[in-house]
């Protein structure tokens, strides 16, 4: 179906195929992989587990996950990795078309870049790398997984000319949804185990964001 995907719309998609999820993991980490569809009932681990070791061990957050299964009866165990979708066998080509377009789509958003100004430095860094922006005075932080950049500018300011994966849930923090690990009422986990707080006032507001978010777009 994928090799069906990539003749219909011309595309050049380079594919892994893993038989355990034990060499998935071994191997996954070199691969550079943007889309992975992922068994849940294998041979000796599962999918589950897999993808707690991709988001948890490797702190992999931007790849893009698609769970398989013959059951529909994991979904608060699926919710922490945030797959894209999960797939009921038997599988139909419609639906593995439509989360590769989604995959597809992702890829492209994480590839736009923000560009930013200080000091009479200009710089710019990959929104897929951001994990939130965070406001002091009239000061903006970006925070990356190595790195944090420091600008003139106001967070107010800068939301408008973000994707739509960054919201603001506080005052001084606008946070990349895709960088998000879990959330509760009142705060953030995000990648990295930075913890931020969601101010009362942006709460409501937050929990629809979260919950009407269309990955794929």
């Amino acid at each position: 179906m994928v090799f069906e995907y990539a003749k219909r719309n011309v595309l050049e998609l380079e594919t892994y195929v893993w038989y355990t999820g034990e060499k998935l993991c071994e191997t996954i980490g070199g691969t550079g992989l943007d889309l992975l569809f992922l068994d849940i009932e294998l041979v000796t681990t599962s999918g589950i587990e897999v993808g707690k070791y991709i988001r948890n061990k490797l702190e992999n957050h931007e790849l893009v996950i698609a769970y398989i299964s013959s059951k529909s009866s994991y979904a608060m165990e699926l919710f922490k990795i945030r797959p894209i979708d999960f797939l009921i066998k038997p599988i139909r080509y419609e639906d593995v078309a439509e989360i590769i377009g989604e995959s597809l789509k992702i890829y492209r958003r994480n590839k736009q870049i923000f560009e930013y100004h200080t000091k009479g430095v200009y710089g710019k860094v990959q929104y897929r790398d951001i994990i939130c922006f965070s406001s002091d005075n009239k000061k903006v932080n970006i925070m990356t997984p190595s790195s944090r950049i420091v600008f003139n500018g106001r967070l107010r300011d800068i939301l408008p000319q973000l994707p739509e994966n960054f919201i603001q849930i506080h005052q001084s923090y606008i946070i990349n949804l895709d960088h998000m690990v879990s959330c509760t009422y009142d705060s953030v986990t995000m990648s990295g185990a930075v913890v931020l707080n969601i101010s009362q006032p942006y709460r409501k507001e937050v929990r629809r964001q979260i919950a009407e978010f269309n990955w794929g777009d």
